[in-house]
């Protein structure tokens, strides 16, 4: 399931990438993306409107809906965008990490909401309430989860190739581990008092490091 979103201080370095040069049209659209995220965060799915969206763009709502029609595709299109730049965020952090282990962490890490405001997360809220029934949206949802699935098959197929990691069958570790990770979204999402954003990180990397370190002092290298 990139957005605007964070480490909880585990990764300093700048989330967001230098803006492009963009024609007149695009740079509104992004805009407004940027604004309906801003206002699901602030509002909450159900109760944004195009007008709340409009006012933080600074743009009028004739013109939101000129380029996307109406509330739901807008968040779409701001889910989608949200999560391609999360995605591109997620690779400059792993370039810069050697170790396999480190990669699986730093994959949590993104993956998971920073807590109970994170907006790509709250966008996907609004998904879960309101799925949509149209096949094309609905292949762009499945498109998001595999982009994140592809990412992490990279990180345990170049950790089994190393042989840092235990041979898995990689599909199976990778659907399970998302799944994993999007239920304990849940409870970090709600602000559960059991499960905090660390605890969580925590639970994820012990349940994966069962498969992929049959010895568990490899997992401390």
């Amino acid at each position: 399931m990139s957005s605007p979103k964070r480490l909880g201080g585990a990764d300093p370095e700048p989330r967001r990438l230098p803006r492009r040069t963009m024609p007149r049209g695009e740079a509104a659209r992004r805009r407004a993306m940027e604004a309906a995220i801003a206002a699901a965060a602030e509002l909450g799915g159900d109760r944004v409107r195009m007008v709340d969206i409009a006012a933080r763009a600074g743009m009028s709502t004739g013109h939101i809906l000129y380029f996307f029609g109406r509330k739901d595709a807008l968040l779409l299109e701001a889910l989608r965008w949200s999560e391609q730049d999360l995605i591109e965020q997620l690779q400059i952090s792993l370039s810069r990490l050697r170790s396999p282990g480190r990669k699986l962490a730093r994959f949590v890490e993104f993956y998971l909401p920073i807590g109970t405001s994170d907006p790509r997360w709250i966008l996907w809220t609004q998904v879960f309430a309101h799925p949509p029934e149209d096949e094309p949206s609905r292949q762009a949802l499945d498109s998001f989860d595999l982009a994140w699935e592809a990412q992490l098959g990279e990180i345990v197929r170049d950790g089994i190739a190393r042989q840092r990691f235990a041979p898995v069958d990689v599909e199976q570790f990778v659907l399970r581990s998302r799944l994993l990770m999007d239920g304990l979204s849940v409870d970090v999402l709600r602000g559960s008092l059991r499960l905090t954003r660390q605890r969580a990180i925590r639970f994820a990397l012990q349940a994966m490091h069962g498969s992929l370190y049959p010895d568990p002092q490899e997992s401390a290298r």
